[in-house]
């Protein structure tokens, strides 16, 4: 098969460095200590992708050795985190100070902190799985430049204040920002630190972006200043003329730009596949008219995003927990076809292991390619010998088109609007093909854990999609990408049709259905946190991070960092 580039999982724009140069002792030999910060992180709040990264790669980076906390705002009452007593006053808008706290627990050598404030408890209340940025899909909560405002001044607080196991993380930290709503952490750090030089010395800020289509942009106002308690020569720096939402078709206005500040403050800046960064600083569309800014800092990072573990079609407890009828593996392959029937009985869907059984699991979206999709199932259904279960919430719209679809070809198929958590893995394991035609992805889950379970992902050729599917080895890869815009294009429609199509005729070749399949199994199990991890070790140590060795006293007491004193 060939060499994909999951091994080789770095790129930065200008001036082009590949991390693998370091020496494999240099970084060994170094520990340090890690903060993400994220405004979600699973399995305690989750709306996509974000939520399992600040889940998965903290757990990897600790394995290694080094000390590591994320933070996230407190979305529910977590029965597993405890108040820690310690709080924090931070500067409410023009409201004048407020009271933060902090809960705490320790899971897999991971100090997990939770920032608590009503603005964030009273707005989900119990719904942790949606409605964390907004009262339904697309709207923000009228209040989120001050809800994520106290969240980033309290992560500081948190960051040099809290002591677990008796010692504050402190200055000699790399703090990850990830994402717009973590915009104004190295802004904050940096007002701090030219106030008193002496503060944050130490400290170095990485800021990733996992979407650059949402940047947090809001109309412009004159009380900006006060509102994010920042001078107004940063609110300039934040100020730009774009549209409020991304797109061509939408008006251009005076906006405040979150992300542009995070770009413009972090020490470095970086993404979630190699792919994705070379299209950042080379791509109008995917740079979403951030790209010049992201070259003026030398570029973007790009490190390729893992899978857990435990996602395994092999694993005795996922095939307990997600309900699968069998568990298979690359010589048991013909096993599949128990998953696949019990997957046919579940939606009443015609029992027929001849028939190819297609899936599409995420959010349901332009940017997924979910119009352009529907379109194309939709002229399929009618003469193709083919099945699809669809499973996924979002837009409103797609939402009604994907439950017509199921009202108009019942026994071709079927659909869950939304996700019942473990179910997802008997969906991967009943089903033959994986559907992901993004218009732009900049990492992608999906076929990752598709690939697990042999189940033949078929792609657009963008962004992370595109560095770890190759036709015919490891997936179907449509002949060219889809329109950036949000129109759906009769070309595009063939070019998906054209792509289910193919996938249509593989499925009459066992033979290369099931050397394609062992190629995924095989090659979905490189794509581990513990080769994203190195490579996020590899950079933190090119940025010139302090080792814990001079933070800590004893090796001791940060093996027992982990109990709120």
């Amino acid at each position: 098969m060939p060499r994909l580039r999951g091994d080789c999982c770095c790129i930065t724009m200008s001036p082009a460095v590949k991390l693998s140069e370091l020496s494999g002792k240099e970084v060994a030999a170094k520990r340090y200590q890690i903060v993400f910060v994220s405004a979600e992180c699973a399995p305690w709040s989750q709306t996509g992708g974000l939520g399992a990264v600040a889940d998965g790669l903290p757990i990897q980076l600790a394995k290694m050795g080094h000390r590591v906390m994320s933070i996230t705002p407190r979305y529910d009452q977590y029965s597993d985190a405890w108040d820690t007593s310690f709080s924090a006053h931070c500067t409410l808008g023009d409201k004048g100070r407020t009271k933060v706290g902090f809960f705490h627990t320790y899971k897999q050598k991971v100090d997990r902190v939770f920032v608590d404030h009503p603005l964030f408890l009273e707005k989900v209340w119990g719904v942790t799985k949606d409605k964390l940025y907004g009262p339904k899909w697309g709207i923000d909560f009228e209040d989120n430049q001050l809800r994520f405002s106290i969240f980033c001044q309290g992560a500081l607080a948190a960051i040099k204040g809290l002591p677990l196991g008796g010692i504050p993380y402190g200055e000699d930290v790399i703090i990850m920002c990830n994402d717009w709503q973590t915009s104004l952490l190295p802004i904050y750090l940096k007002l701090e630190r030219q106030a008193d030089p002496s503060m944050w010395r130490n400290t170095k800020t990485v800021f990733v972006s996992h979407n650059m289509v949402y940047q947090g942009r809001f109309p412009l106002s004159t009380d900006h200043a006060a509102l994010l308690n920042v001078p107004q020569s940063v609110v300039d720096d934040m100020s730009c003329f774009m549209p409020l939402k991304v797109g061509k078709k939408h008006p251009r206005t005076s906006v405040l730009n979150w992300m542009m500040g995070g770009f413009k403050y972090a020490d470095k800046l970086a993404t979630v596949s190699p792919r994705y960064a070379e299209e950042i600083g080379t791509c109008e569309e995917k740079g979403v008219e951030l790209e010049e800014i992201a070259l003026a800092k030398g570029g973007v990072v790009g490190i390729l995003n893992g899978l857990k573990d435990n996602v395994d079609p092999m694993n005795e407890d996922l095939k307990l927990k997600g309900g699968l009828a069998a568990s298979f593996g690359p010589e048991t392959l013909e096993k599949k076809l128990l998953c696949k029937a019990a997957l046919q009985k579940k939606f009443k869907l015609p029992l027929d292991p001849k028939v190819p059984l297609f899936c599409f699991l995420g959010r349901l979206d332009v940017q997924k390619g979910v119009d352009v999709m529907l379109e194309s199932l939709e002229g399929l259904l009618e003469s193709e010998f083919l099945q699809v279960v669809i499973m996924g919430g979002g837009n409103e719209e797609m939402v009604a088109k994907v439950q017509k679809l199921k009202k108009a070809y019942p026994t071709k198929c079927a659909a869950v609007i939304a996700f019942q958590g473990a179910e997802k893995y008997q969906v991967y394991a009943g089903a033959d093909f994986a559907l992901m035609p993004s218009r732009y992805e900049p990492c992608g889950l999906v076929q990752m854990e598709s690939m697990r379970f042999a189940t033949i992902p078929m792609v657009s050729p963008t962004g992370g999609l595109k560095d770890t599917v190759i036709d015919m080895e490891t997936g179907i890869v449509l002949e060219s990408e889809l329109d950036p815009e949000a129109d759906v294009l009769p070309e595009d429609v063939a070019k998906i049709a054209d792509g289910i199509t193919r996938c249509v005729k593989l499925y009459e070749s066992p033979a290369e259905v099931s050397r394609i399949r062992e190629n995924c199994m095989t090659y979905a199990f490189s794509l581990t946190w513990t080769a994203s991890a190195k490579n996020w070790e590899n950079l933190i140590t090119m940025m010139g991070t302090p080792d814990i060795s001079t933070h800590l006293c004893t090796t001791a007491k940060m093996e027992h960092a982990s109990e709120v004193v």
